[in-house]
């Protein structure tokens, strides 16, 4: 698997992204994605691979901060990660540094994903109906131009988390920043790295990450424990051997659709196919510590990730640094990511030393937030860890005594390191739905008012006022000169002075009645937001009531995906500093496709003011060539079709 990966930067990053067919890498050979450079001056400032580079020798990338002159200097070494960039002055660019507000100079990287249909067989049981990146699954490690190679989606990309501080239209989701992105057309995705971490990119097209488009994404810079050595990406998620555009019309029945295996970094073993006893494998060297970059790219399915006699050190949730602390097991929701640094000293469970040479690494399907088949959850050991080279022993290893409850890691855990500036305002009065008071739930089917077809009656999940449903040949980003607008686009307007706070409350169940005739179902939601880090003011299992609204004010966790618990609720707020139209949705993605999802439109007038006609130029171009390709019938799957789009469109 080749690697999107950058250097935490304030200059302009291009993303260009193409739609081809993709090669078959094996999983644990992860290789950069090739760049292209842009012009710099050469100012003598240091050029390094970062410690955080990746296995392979040959595809190490450089982080070039040249422009910055050569005053500055790497400070970053195996006892002090802390630090990323010495300068003049006792200057540095650190794990303190506001990454919101300030970044170092670099220069800008091209890229190029190309999107197209592959036949995959990640578990022995092939699936023909794969969608992928650059003739590979999961995508190259990655500035992006997509082209569409597909021959009847459109497409779009979305970089997960990275907050596009004055840069909406480059977020990728179509129907809200742009039209797809049509068959044999290219898309050029320009933006700044400001944040540093590990992220995932995919589509946000219907249902086509499922089905293989996504990859992951690394932006170098401090962290805030210290290691000897870097893994490269661990990409877990769940696989259906159906594409998702086959089996949403089971969630639009009201069923859960079943998933069938569990992949590592795009392989798995899937019991009667041709993969039997594959896993992930890794080496370590005792005593020395290594750092992992845990990503949920799943569909439906939470994951416990743990390595069976090991402790574990996170250090960051998503793309914030956290003050460190110990575990044995990381709860991974989908779309969440964590930092972690393992030391490789595994012990009993009385303490003494494990002189094993195999141990287990696990991801095991939560309880209650996955959709195996019942009988068929498969068993967590897909991975291993050995300490003797060449060994291909399986380990003997027990799974440790911990919870595999669908959660969260603990609320009070999650201490973001940057606490400056983090003070929240305690919020006024909160308003009646849905202004700040938001119900996951579902919407019964009302005659005549069916999607895509009047006549039909299916359920959909919603979180707004209804369930959204974009059209993809009209995106928000056109229309901001709009009074008022269509309900099935779930528009929330925020038009506060920057720099105040919004604040959201979403919840599961309530102990009020509701004031509409949205059913309460007892189902956890990993809950993702575009364009901010929120903070979590509460996370709490009970069902919302105002007089157990208890937020955390003073630098509360932050993060870009929450899991809305079990008939609980979640309070987040997050500073109006970036207008936008921004998605907030769930990320089981047939939750999203349902309709899980609105639009926080945030300060419209300042929004329309940063849209000049230079920046709405690409979007209008991309839309007439979308709806040219879309009004000739010969392009769709089937051209009597009655209907093209059945999903919200996300």
């Amino acid at each position: 698997m080749k690697l999107l990966r950058d250097c935490w930067v304030a200059l302009l990053e291009l993303f260009n992204a193409v739609t081809l067919a993709p090669s078959f890498d094996h999983p644990n050979s992860q290789h950069v994605l090739d760049a292209g450079y842009g012009t710099s001056d050469d100012n003598g400032g240091p050029v390094f691979a970062p410690p955080s580079h990746p296995q392979d020798p040959d595809n190490v990338l450089t982080c070039d901060y040249s422009p910055m002159g050569r005053h500055w200097k790497p400070c970053s070494t195996p006892h002090s990660r802390a630090c990323w960039l010495a300068g003049p002055g006792g200057q540095e660019f650190n794990i303190l540094t506001d990454y919101e507000t300030k970044a170092p100079t670099g220069i800008t990287r091209k890229y190029t994903l190309t999107a197209d249909e592959m036949n995959i067989n990640a578990d022995g049981v092939p699936m023909p109906y794969g969608k992928v990146f650059n003739k590979q699954y999961p995508g190259p490690w990655i500035q992006i131009t997509v082209k569409n190679n597909l021959s009847f989606n459109g497409t779009t990309i979305h970089w997960h988390g990275l907050r596009q501080l004055e840069s909406l239209e480059m977020d990728g989701v179509n129907g809200v920043t742009q039209c797809p992105i049509a068959p044999g057309e290219s898309y050029t995705y320009r933006f700044r790295a400001i944040q540093y971490g590990t992220s995932w990119y995919h589509s946000h097209y219907s249902l086509q990450y499922g089905d293989g488009m996504a990859g992951p994404l690394t932006i170098h810079g401090p962290h805030s424990s210290n290691y000897d050595e870097p893994k490269d990406p661990i990409l877990m998620t769940d696989w259906n051997h159906r594409s998702g555009f086959q089996d949403f019309y089971i969630e639009l029945e009201g069923e859960a659709p079943p998933m069938d295996s569990i992949l590592i970094n795009g392989q798995g073993s899937y019991a009667g196919g041709g993969h039997q006893g594959y896993k992930y494998r890794t080496h370590f060297k005792r005593g020395r510590k290594y750092l992992l970059r845990l990503i949920n790219t799943s569909v439906a399915t939470t994951f416990v990730f743990a390595i069976d006699n090991h402790e574990i050190t996170v250090m960051s949730s998503d793309f914030v640094p956290i003050h460190p602390y110990v575990t044995d097991h990381v709860v991974v929701g989908i779309g969440q990511r964590y930092h972690v640094v393992v030391e490789a000293n595994p012990k009993n469970p009385d303490g003494t030393p494990n002189h094993s040479e195999a141990f287990w690494l696990r991801t095991i399907p939560s309880e209650g937030c996955q959709t195996f088949q019942v009988g068929g959850v498969p068993n967590g050991r897909q991975g291993i860890v050995y300490y003797k080279q060449g060994s291909t022993a399986y380990p003997l290893t027990a799974q440790g005594n911990y919870s595999l409850a669908c959660r969260d890691e603990p609320f009070e855990k999650l201490r973001p390191v940057l606490a400056e500036g983090w003070v929240v305002p305690k919020p006024g009065p909160l308003n009646e739905p849905y202004d700040d008071l938001f119900h996951a739930g579902v919407d019964p089917p009302v005659p005549g008012q069916g999607r895509p077809l009047p006549s039909d009656l299916f359920v959909r999940w919603a979180i707004g006022p209804k369930a959204l449903y974009l059209n993809f040949s009209d995106p928000t980003v056109l229309n901001l000169e709009n009074k008022e607008w269509d309900p099935d686009y779930v528009v929330i307007p925020k038009n506060i002075p920057e720099g105040n706070w919004i604040y959201m409350i979403i919840f599961g169940n309530t102990t009020s009645i509701p004031s509409n005739a949205r059913m309460t179902i007892p189902a956890a939601h990993p809950i993702h937001l575009h364009g901010h880090d929120f903070a979590l003011l509460q996370q709490s299992t009970e069902p919302w009531d105002p007089a157990l609204f208890n937020p955390k004010l003073d630098n509360p966790p932050r993060r870009d995906v929450v899991l809305l618990p079990n008939n609980g609720f979640v309070a987040i707020a997050f500073k109006a500093d970036n207008p936008g139209a921004w998605l907030i949705h769930c990320h089981i993605a047939w939750h999203a496709s349902s309709g899980l999802a609105m639009q926080v439109l945030e300060s419209q007038e300042a929004l329309q003011k940063q849209m000049t006609r230079a920046r709405l130029e690409p979007v209008e171009k991309g839309c007439a060539t979308w709806d040219k390709w879309f009004s000739d019938p010969k392009n769709l799957w089937d051209p009597n079709v009655t209907f093209f789009q059945e999903d919200s469109g996300i």
